[in-house]
Protein backbone atom coordinates (compact mmCIF):
# COMPACT_ATOMS: atom_id res chain seq x y z
CA UNK A 1 0.00 0.00 0.00
CA UNK A 2 1.41 3.51 -0.92
CA UNK A 3 0.13 6.81 -0.79
CA UNK A 4 0.03 8.43 -4.01
CA UNK A 5 -1.81 12.17 -5.19
CA UNK A 6 -3.65 11.18 -8.72
CA UNK A 7 -4.85 13.59 -10.89
CA UNK A 8 -6.78 11.47 -13.38
CA UNK A 9 -9.87 11.57 -15.83
CA UNK A 10 -11.82 8.90 -15.19
CA UNK A 11 -15.82 7.90 -16.67
CA UNK A 12 -17.48 7.67 -12.63
CA UNK A 13 -20.49 5.36 -12.18
CA UNK A 14 -21.36 5.17 -16.28
CA UNK A 15 -21.69 8.85 -16.87
CA UNK A 16 -20.03 10.67 -19.62
CA UNK A 17 -19.20 13.65 -17.78
CA UNK A 18 -15.75 13.44 -16.46
CA UNK A 19 -14.89 13.55 -13.00
CA UNK A 20 -11.24 14.56 -11.55
CA UNK A 21 -9.68 13.23 -8.41
CA UNK A 22 -7.41 15.50 -7.15
CA UNK A 23 -6.34 14.46 -3.96
CA UNK A 24 -3.85 11.67 -1.95
CA UNK A 25 -5.68 8.33 -0.98
CA UNK A 26 -4.01 5.08 -0.05
CA UNK A 27 -3.87 2.77 -3.63
CA UNK A 28 -3.21 -0.97 -3.53
CA UNK A 29 -0.90 -1.24 -6.30
CA UNK A 30 -0.08 -4.48 -7.77
CA UNK A 31 2.09 -6.23 -10.40
CA UNK A 32 1.93 -9.62 -10.82
CA UNK A 33 0.55 -11.02 -13.75
CA UNK A 34 -2.66 -11.99 -13.98
CA UNK A 35 -3.26 -12.24 -10.24
CA UNK A 36 -4.42 -12.45 -7.94
CA UNK A 37 -4.39 -8.81 -6.19
CA UNK A 38 -5.79 -8.44 -2.77
CA UNK A 39 -7.39 -5.06 -0.90
CA UNK A 40 -8.55 -5.58 1.99
CA UNK A 41 -11.57 -8.01 1.50
CA UNK A 42 -11.62 -7.64 -2.25
CA UNK A 43 -9.75 -10.27 -4.13
CA UNK A 44 -9.07 -9.91 -8.07
CA UNK A 45 -7.41 -12.61 -10.31
CA UNK A 46 -7.48 -14.65 -13.35
CA UNK A 47 -6.69 -10.95 -15.34
CA UNK A 48 -5.86 -10.72 -18.90
CA UNK A 49 -6.82 -8.53 -21.95
CA UNK A 50 -6.88 -8.31 -25.43
CA UNK A 51 -6.76 -5.23 -28.26
CA UNK A 52 -8.96 -5.68 -31.36
CA UNK A 53 -6.59 -6.20 -34.36
CA UNK A 54 -6.71 -3.63 -37.35
CA UNK A 55 -5.99 -0.25 -35.87
CA UNK A 56 -9.63 0.14 -33.96
CA UNK A 57 -8.22 1.21 -31.13
CA UNK A 58 -10.52 -0.76 -28.64
CA UNK A 59 -9.85 -3.77 -26.69
CA UNK A 60 -11.07 -5.87 -23.35
CA UNK A 61 -10.09 -6.80 -19.90
CA UNK A 62 -11.10 -9.82 -18.54
CA UNK A 63 -11.03 -11.00 -14.55
CA UNK A 64 -12.73 -12.58 -11.90
CA UNK A 65 -13.36 -10.11 -8.68
CA UNK A 66 -14.21 -11.90 -5.04
CA UNK A 67 -16.04 -9.82 -1.89
CA UNK A 68 -14.71 -11.99 0.66
CA UNK A 69 -16.14 -8.99 2.89
CA UNK A 70 -19.35 -9.56 5.83
CA UNK A 71 -20.39 -6.32 3.21
CA UNK A 72 -21.85 -5.44 -0.43
CA UNK A 73 -19.78 -3.25 -1.74
CA UNK A 74 -19.75 -1.41 -5.52
CA UNK A 75 -17.29 -0.98 -7.98
CA UNK A 76 -17.90 2.64 -8.77
CA UNK A 77 -15.34 2.99 -11.70
CA UNK A 78 -12.54 1.48 -13.91
CA UNK A 79 -9.70 3.46 -15.50
CA UNK A 80 -6.57 2.50 -17.51
CA UNK A 81 -4.28 5.51 -18.78
CA UNK A 82 -3.93 3.68 -21.94
CA UNK A 83 -7.59 4.22 -23.14
CA UNK A 84 -9.28 7.16 -23.61
CA UNK A 85 -12.59 5.96 -22.14
CA UNK A 86 -13.25 2.40 -20.12
CA UNK A 87 -16.17 1.09 -18.95
CA UNK A 88 -17.37 -2.39 -17.94
CA UNK A 89 -20.39 -3.88 -20.24
CA UNK A 90 -22.53 -6.62 -20.21
CA UNK A 91 -23.14 -8.68 -23.56
CA UNK A 92 -26.39 -10.57 -24.31
CA UNK A 93 -28.04 -11.82 -27.29
CA UNK A 94 -31.53 -10.55 -27.50
CA UNK A 95 -33.79 -12.63 -30.18
CA UNK A 96 -30.62 -13.61 -31.67
CA UNK A 97 -29.23 -10.26 -31.85
CA UNK A 98 -25.46 -9.46 -29.54
CA UNK A 99 -26.03 -6.53 -27.75
CA UNK A 100 -23.38 -4.30 -25.44
CA UNK A 101 -24.66 -2.11 -23.01
CA UNK A 102 -22.60 -0.36 -20.26
CA UNK A 103 -23.75 -0.70 -16.46
CA UNK A 104 -24.19 2.82 -15.86
CA UNK A 105 -24.40 2.76 -12.32
CA UNK A 106 -21.39 0.60 -11.17
CA UNK A 107 -21.04 -2.99 -10.51
CA UNK A 108 -22.40 -4.63 -7.39
CA UNK A 109 -19.92 -6.93 -5.07
CA UNK A 110 -22.41 -8.81 -3.16
CA UNK A 111 -21.18 -9.68 0.28
CA UNK A 112 -18.84 -12.89 -0.25
CA UNK A 113 -19.91 -13.23 -3.47
CA UNK A 114 -18.09 -12.86 -7.18
CA UNK A 115 -18.38 -11.76 -10.36
CA UNK A 116 -16.45 -13.44 -13.35
CA UNK A 117 -15.74 -11.39 -16.57
CA UNK A 118 -15.26 -13.42 -20.09
CA UNK A 119 -15.49 -12.97 -23.49
CA UNK A 120 -19.19 -12.70 -24.54
CA UNK A 121 -20.31 -11.44 -21.28
CA UNK A 122 -19.43 -9.04 -18.78
CA UNK A 123 -16.00 -7.45 -19.68
CA UNK A 124 -14.40 -4.22 -19.14
CA UNK A 125 -14.34 -1.94 -22.10
CA UNK A 126 -11.63 0.02 -23.40
CA UNK A 127 -11.27 2.61 -25.75
CA UNK A 128 -9.43 4.97 -27.85
CA UNK A 129 -6.60 3.04 -26.59
CA UNK A 130 -3.28 5.26 -27.08
CA UNK A 131 -0.01 4.34 -28.77
CA UNK A 132 0.03 0.19 -30.16
CA UNK A 133 -0.53 -1.91 -27.11
CA UNK A 134 1.97 -5.61 -28.11
CA UNK A 135 0.72 -8.95 -27.41
CA UNK A 136 3.13 -9.78 -23.92
CA UNK A 137 2.86 -6.10 -22.98
CA UNK A 138 0.88 -5.23 -19.83
CA UNK A 139 -2.03 -2.81 -19.24
CA UNK A 140 -2.29 -0.54 -16.19
CA UNK A 141 -5.72 -0.86 -14.88
CA UNK A 142 -7.60 0.91 -11.05
CA UNK A 143 -10.38 -0.56 -10.06
CA UNK A 144 -12.26 2.19 -7.64
CA UNK A 145 -14.68 0.13 -4.82
CA UNK A 146 -17.07 2.39 -2.63
CA UNK A 147 -16.02 0.88 0.53
CA UNK A 148 -12.72 -0.91 -0.34
CA UNK A 149 -11.12 2.06 -2.24
CA UNK A 150 -8.77 1.81 -5.30
CA UNK A 151 -6.92 -1.15 -6.55
CA UNK A 152 -4.02 -0.45 -9.16
CA UNK A 153 -2.85 -3.40 -11.01
CA UNK A 154 -1.49 -4.55 -14.55
CA UNK A 155 -2.93 -7.46 -16.58
CA UNK A 156 -1.02 -9.19 -19.02
CA UNK A 157 -2.09 -8.22 -23.13
CA UNK A 158 -2.63 -11.90 -24.65
CA UNK A 159 -3.49 -12.41 -28.71
CA UNK A 160 -6.85 -11.30 -29.84
CA UNK A 161 -8.01 -15.52 -30.92
CA UNK A 162 -6.83 -16.65 -27.41
CA UNK A 163 -9.08 -18.66 -25.70
CA UNK A 164 -10.22 -17.90 -22.17
CA UNK A 165 -7.04 -18.91 -20.10
CA UNK A 166 -9.11 -19.07 -16.97
CA UNK A 167 -11.48 -21.22 -18.19
CA UNK A 168 -8.73 -23.45 -19.81
CA UNK A 169 -6.98 -23.63 -16.13
CA UNK A 170 -10.30 -23.62 -14.08
CA UNK A 171 -9.33 -24.99 -10.79
CA UNK A 172 -5.75 -24.95 -11.04
CA UNK A 173 -5.47 -21.31 -10.52
CA UNK A 174 -4.89 -19.75 -6.68
CA UNK A 175 -8.17 -19.83 -4.79
CA UNK A 176 -8.28 -17.00 -2.57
Amino acid sequence: MKLRATRRTILFMGFSAPIIFDSIQAVATETKASGPWKLGDVIVEQAWARVAPGGSRTGAVYLTIHNKSATDDLLLAVDSNAAKTTAIHESRIVDGVATMEPLPMGLPMPSHGEVVMRPGAMHIMLTGLSGALKVGEMLPVRMVFQEAGSLDFEVPILPFNTDDPAVKHSGHGANP
